[in-house]
């Protein structure tokens, strides 16, 4: 008897804790996406501090998960106007540019010798990015739908913007790392020389892409690049 009640006791114990977790992590407010959407970004962040009171890393972090919670969904719904080979680029584009941008904050955050902030502003990136696909679904469903591609004067600006991006990325080379020292430095020396060898396994890869994309998105892609090679060197 006694055992039947310890596990009964164990039971909900466990159960009550699992709720609580959930419901930590759940957010503290409610606000369907059409309007998070019609927001934008940087409005609903502001919202989602203003009506948790939590401006804390944590909570920013929430609001952003929120956020892309809505947008990814919204643009895998879009992308379905788009034919079976654009969809698969849009997906690739997502994940090389995922792999770059992280890869890139993850090296800034070596560098600075550590700091919260690089991990929130990676997680904020991440949102900033699914606004950024959801431009380039856009312009790949009016190009698809267009007699007139050719944008000789954006294809330029793509090219040159992937130049800049090939200049940017960084070289195998042992960075300033005196923030770190004995097995710590070492680690990391490692991690960041990972870091870059994605970012350019990632980086040669779009630039096919970039190639094969109509002129106006692919002038979208190439900035895009540039701007998820270049996160963190102005921090």
């Amino acid at each position: 008897m006694h055992k039947l009640v310890r596990y009964i006791f164990l039971s909900l114990l466990i159960l009550a804790f699992i709720q609580s977790a959930r419901a930590q992590d759940d957010p503290q407010f409610k606000l369907p996406c059409p309007q998070v959407l019609k927001l934008g970004l940087n409005k609903f962040v502001n919202l989602y501090g203003e009506k948790t009171n939590d401006y804390s890393t944590y909570g920013q972090k929430q609001a952003f998960s929120y956020y892309v919670d809505c947008r990814r969904p919204d643009n895998d719904k879009r992308a379905q106007e788009l034919s079976d080979a654009r969809r698969k680029q849009v997906d690739e584009v997502r994940d090389k540019l995922s792999g770059i941008g992280n890869a890139s904050w993850s090296n800034a955050y070596i560098i600075a010798g550590g700091g919260t902030l690089y991990g929130l502003a990676s997680v904020g990136a991440y949102a900033e990015r699914e606004d950024f696909i959801a431009g380039l679904i856009a312009a790949l469903i009016k190009s698809e739908s267009s007699q007139q591609n050719r944008s000789p004067a954006a294809r330029r600006r793509a090219n040159l913007a992937l130049a800049r991006a090939r200049r940017s990325l960084p070289g195998p080379g042992a960075p300033d790392l005196d923030s770190w020292s004995g097995e710590s430095r070492a680690e990391m020396l490692s991690r960041y020389r990972s870091n870059v060898k994605e970012m350019r396994v990632a980086f040669d890869r779009l630039r096919v892409i970039v190639r094969l994309l109509p002129d106006r998105p692919a002038e979208l892609l190439a900035r895009q690049i540039e701007t998820e090679i270049s996160a963190g060197l102005e921090e």
